[in-house]
């Protein structure tokens, strides 16, 4: 069985898939982000689009029945569907655990940090509770405020669900409703709780300023 394959800057074919056929790893994403995504993407001309596609090309995990789960770009593919374009580009699947039973995958997706079955609330959900399709996934504020702020709280990194790591430390300092209220004052607030000491584990952290 093939475990990790080579990262993004190795050399790769790419080849075209239908969203359709792609798995979640995730329960929730960011809406507004995907609404945002989606107004830039349908500015764009048809050539502008596909290189746009071929140069976010979908990282993904080959798991049970030889299924695509995708471990990365999932508001990239949403945004797509809102503007009407249904395929994507993959590459080599990063690891190819198809030879596991769903339970064993899961395991092994959550030991990679290939996985993110974290609620909206903070909460951990069974793996096999993540929807099978892109469109099932519900909205996360505290990953749009998270994104809000990146590069100014919080350097980018090439973690996976870095943004959801920051949304969920956000929430455990503020309300909904503050968010849906006032998000200029969030973002600044976010932004102040990002220095403390508490955030120093999570990853881009800038230290105290």
């Amino acid at each position: 069985m093939t475990d990790q394959s080579p990262r993004d800057g190795a050399t790769r074919e790419l080849r075209e898939v239908a969203i359709d056929a792609l798995r979640p790893t995730q329960l929730t994403l960011g809406l507004y982000e995907v609404q945002r995504r989606a107004k830039l993407m349908g500015g764009l001309s048809r050539r502008e689009l596909r290189a746009l596609i071929e140069e976010k090309a979908v990282p993904c995990v080959l798991g049970p029945k030889r299924r695509l789960y995708m471990i990365d770009h999932h508001h990239l593919c949403r945004a797509l569907l809102e503007i009407g374009h249904d395929t994507v580009m993959v590459g080599a699947p990063r690891a190819d655990w198809s030879a596991l039973d769903l339970k064993d995958f899961w395991h092994r997706m959550e030991t990679q940090g290939f996985c993110w079955p974290i609620d909206v609330d903070g909460n951990r959900r069974p793996c096999v509770k993540i929807p099978e399709h892109i469109s099932e996934l519900t909205d996360n504020p505290w990953r749009t405020l998270a994104r809000g702020v990146r590069g100014k709280a919080y350097s980018n990194e090439d973690t996976p669900f870095q943004e959801f790591m920051w949304g969920n430390y956000y929430r455990s300092f503020m309300t909904t409703r503050l968010l849906q209220s006032d998000i200029e004052l969030a973002e600044k607030l976010a932004v102040k709780l990002s220095r403390l000491d508490e955030a120093q584990d999570l990853p881009g952290y800038l230290g105290p300023k």
